[in-house]
């Protein structure tokens, strides 16, 4: 799997595995930029906290992302207007200003170099039937005190018939931040944080939770706080059917000669997001569901071919692949996953999570203090809607359903064919395995039944990994998890095909 630009350019501090049974007050699971903040906001109180990660601090979707701190999302706040009211579509603008404060006062505070940078953020469309989309969005804007302005041209060197900007945005450095968030925090001996350690289950008893790992050690806690993209652990909540992944795609390039002033996203698909960071111009889009797309290569072209036309640049220096959950009704779930349950849960961003993963945690402290907060019903994780929620909620599982028996039904593909670099899927007497040949011509074969609910998986050419088109679980092709829901690895064997097979 390509490596970011962000998680290339920085270098941070290492942690170690759990290594015995322990007892916390919170255990947070997850150190990404939300766990790590979360953490960051309760160092100052007597609670014990439990900071741990499946892999490295900061290495999961946190230094994956186009990093625009923003509250453009898309153009949203008319339809949240519209769906949900005005109280609640201003709590929405709010709690994302709010978070962006947060992410510059704590910057300035600590002097923090981080590459955070004040920006205009805009987003654009060449169609002219989406116009008056646009004057709605633009009235939401002014109904909500949001400094915005419709313009008829930006500095991008194609052109547009309508853009919508948002002022005084930012962008920053993602994983700089994190590393700095945890400088501030590894001091406090009320903190401890473990990396490698996967978080598998969670027992109950007695009023006590006890977080299972991996490693066979156990963690008990009062509270256990999931912000993990994803959460390891449902408890019959059922968000796994009330979310989508989604996989999009960036890249950072060189030489370009005209770099923009902003932050720039499309209108409609292809989706094409643009920013700059030092000498950088970051290109992305071309999303789709995970695991349902066979040629993935061809999304990387595609930005390869907007790049090239529009700014020419000299080298394409990195390229790398980002996942994100949707909700049935556009909002994040954050809160308890239970009413007067105290396991909590952060997850569904969108593509936005580097303001929604600071209001998460800053909601999350509330909650976790006993804190009131105007945040808390709208994005709480039980909230029903249903008029909203059942069009998406049946849209997500009928193609869930689909994906499933869809993958069952997958026909055997030639051996023979297999090229380093690439995989094909081989069906045996006990099921269908993937296998992948890497560049020194070792195989490696797995079971392409998804341990998290049996879904059977595919092959992402672009990124070499095997991704589930039901709940976004994705796997590296030896079978070790890259991302959840899935937390146990693919069975797999390496050098162990009948050589008369080829």
């Amino acid at each position: 799997m390509h490596q970011s630009l962000w998680s290339l350019s920085q270098k941070t501090s290492t942690y170690p595995p759990l290594s015995q049974h322990t007892k916390t007050d919170i255990c947070i699971v997850g150190a990404g930029i939300t766990g790590i903040t979360l953490a960051y906001l309760l160092k100052d109180t007597p609670l014990t906290i439990c900071l741990i990660d499946s892999d490295r601090v900061s290495s999961g979707t946190t230094a994956y992302t186009t990093a625009k701190v923003t509250a453009q999302h898309d153009l949203i706040y008319h339809e949240l207007i519209h769906t949900f009211g005005h109280y609640d579509a201003k709590c929405y603008a709010n709690a994302q200003l709010e978070a962006l404060d947060f992410i510059s006062q704590t910057i300035k505070q600590h002097r923090m170099d981080c590459e955070f940078e004040r920006k205009f953020s805009a987003i654009y469309t060449q169609n002219a039937h989406d116009i008056p989309l646009f004057e709605k969005e633009y009235a939401a804007y002014q109904e909500l005190g949001l400094k915005g302005r419709l313009v008829k041209t930006l500095d991008l060197p194609f052109p547009i018939e309508c853009a919508l900007i948002l002022e005084n945005q930012a962008q920053f450095n993602p994983v700089k931040y994190t590393t700095a968030l945890l400088e501030e925090i590894q001091t406090y001996p009320n903190i401890r944080i473990y990396e490698q350690t996967a978080a598998t289950d969670i027992k109950k008893k007695d009023g006590t939770l006890t977080v299972c790992t991996s490693l066979g050690y156990e963690i008990e806690a009062q509270k256990v706080v999931q912000t993990s993209h994803y959460p390891f652990y449902d408890d019959l909540s059922f968000l796994f059917a009330k979310m989508e992944a989604q996989t999009s795609y960036l890249m950072a390039c060189e030489g370009v000669k005209n770099m923009p002033e902003g932050m720039y996203l499309s209108y409609g698909q292809p989706t094409r997001s643009i920013r700059t960071y030092q000498n950088y111009l970051l290109v992305g889009g071309e999303d789709h569901r995970t695991g349902t797309e066979k040629e993935t290569k061809t999304r990387y072209e595609a930005l390869t071919k907007f790049a090239t036309q529009y700014f020419a640049p000299s080298n394409i220096s990195y390229r790398w692949s980002t996942e994100d959950y949707d909700t049935v009704d556009r909002l994040p779930y954050i809160g308890q996953m239970k009413q007067g349950d105290q396991i909590f849960v952060a997850t569904g961003f969108k593509k936005w999570g580097m303001t929604t993963s600071t209001v998460a945690a800053l909601l999350l402290k509330d909650l976790i203090l006993g804190q009131e907060s105007p945040y808390a019903s709208l994005f709480n994780p039980n909230r029903q809607h249903i008029a909203l929620q059942i069009k998406n909620l049946i849209r997500y599982n009928a193609q869930t359903a689909w994906e499933l028996v869809k993958g069952k039904l997958r026909a055997e593909e030639d051996l023979s064919q297999l090229t380093p670099g690439e995989a094909v899927v081989l069906k045996l007497d006990e099921g269908k395995y993937g296998v992948y040949m890497d560049e020194q011509g070792e195989t490696w074969m797995v079971d392409l039944t998804c341990p998290h609910l049996g879904c059977e998986l595919s092959f992402n050419h672009a990124e070499r990994t095997w991704d589930c088109p039901c709940h976004g679980s994705r796997f590296d092709v030896t079978g070790t998890v890259v991302s959840g829901p899935a937390h146990s690895a693919l069975k797999s064997t390496t050098n162990r095909i009948d050589p008369n097979l080829f």
